[in-house]
């Protein structure tokens, strides 16, 4: 099989998954035609069309996906670094061509190496020639002006945005985590297939060993589920980190590189909201030999002396979420406190070097 039709193949079965038969279309719609100018722009630029055009049949596979854009071009280059490894059909650089391209694209304001500029050139052209009332938000505009520019194209532009960059929805509030995290926790959801409420907390990752791979061991899954339904946008993997945030490692990393972390040893009490991460507080007969030590994690409900009381999903790995009541000391690893507001911003790292490097193609 061709590489282009083992791609397609792989994307199409992600769209015929999406329920709505309109979005499904607009899906179909989208990726084919970013895809082709992918490979026009390719041609015209001296690049590969072949690479540009897997890159545009990738670009969006994480909104299809999961139904979210939020950081859709990060977590989209998760999905596909995992998707294209498994296919081994790529030579490393060509993988790293084609998940850099899919990392960026969303950074239309800014300037990235030869493939990633076509896919973020194809990405608007696509929405400029696919609907005859497009309005091309007013960071774009000059992108798609120079673009026509370069194509010889004469359009008049309409733009939008200004009197508001983008709808900011909710903001990240400790307490409302707490509380989303305390009414889910009290569920005493079980890590089942039965249950819609763990398949919502999973529904993230888009691998199909996800269940298998997350069962009796999701504590960090369910808090990234709260984190997201109280309003604070994260990838499912953000570098420099190494790991995806369905694992207690990655909040530790991101915390650490945020500069979130704090200890009892601090003097800092922690408070309702607050992210706790635990060490080897998992006994050794319920959790893999020579794990690392930040074993498992939860929401702080309450702080009294030396005693907290947490929302956790999968409970000592006896997967089932709850509410339970802790005692601070030498198995409180860490805390992470998030600031009310908090935004996750745009990592502007080497992606090639990260993916070399740290995630591995």
């Amino acid at each position: 099989m061709k590489r282009v039709s083992r791609v397609i193949q792989y994307v199409d079965g992600i769209i015929e998954k999406i329920p709505s038969a309109e979005k499904r279309k607009q899906a179909y719609v989208h990726t084919y035609g970013v895809s082709q100018y992918c490979a026009l722009l390719a041609a015209k630029r001296g690049l590969d069309p072949e690479l540009a055009y897997i890159s545009g049949l990738l670009h969006d596979i994480y909104t299809y996906f999961s139904g979210s854009g939020m950081y859709h071009a990060y977590s989209g280059a998760e999905m596909a670094r995992v998707a294209i490894r498994n296919m081994n059909i790529f030579s490393d650089d060509e993988k790293i061509i084609i998940l850099s391209a899919i990392f960026h694209h969303s950074q239309k304001k800014q300037i990235h190496d030869g493939y990633d500029e076509v896919l973020k050139d194809a990405d608007i052209l696509s929405l400029f020639f696919n609907d005859p009332e497009f309005r091309v938000f007013y960071r774009d505009a000059q992108r798609l002006e120079n673009l026509l520019k370069e194509l010889k194209i004469t359009a008049a532009l309409t733009e939008h945005g200004h009197e508001l960059a983008m709808s900011q929805g909710i903001k990240f509030k400790r307490s409302l985590f707490a509380d989303i995290a305390e009414e889910m926790a009290s569920k005493n959801i079980r890590g089942e297939r039965e249950s819609a409420q763990f398949m919502d907390i999973i529904r993230y990752y888009p691998e199909e060993s996800a269940f298998d791979d997350l069962k009796n061991g999701w504590c960090a899954a369910f808090v990234y589920h709260c984190v997201l339904k109280a309003g604070l946008a994260l990838p499912i993997k953000l570098p420099p980190c190494k790991y995806r945030f369905a694992g207690v490692g990655a909040w530790f990393e991101w915390g650490m590189e945020n500069g979130l972390c704090f200890s009892d040893t601090d003097g800092i009490v922690p408070e309702r909201g607050d992210i706790v991460i635990y060490n080897n507080i998992i006994s050794p007969e319920n959790k893999p030999a020579n794990g690392a030590w930040h074993d498992h994690m939860g929401i702080v409900l309450s702080c009294d002396g030396d005693r907290l009381r947490a929302a956790e999903g999968n409970i000592d790995n006896k997967n089932v979420s709850g509410v339970i009541e802790r005692k601070r000391g030498g198995t409180i690893g860490c805390y992470i406190r998030i600031p009310d507001d908090f935004d996750c911003e745009d990592w502007s790292g080497d992606y090639k070097k990260y993916l070399r490097n740290v995630a591995g193609i």
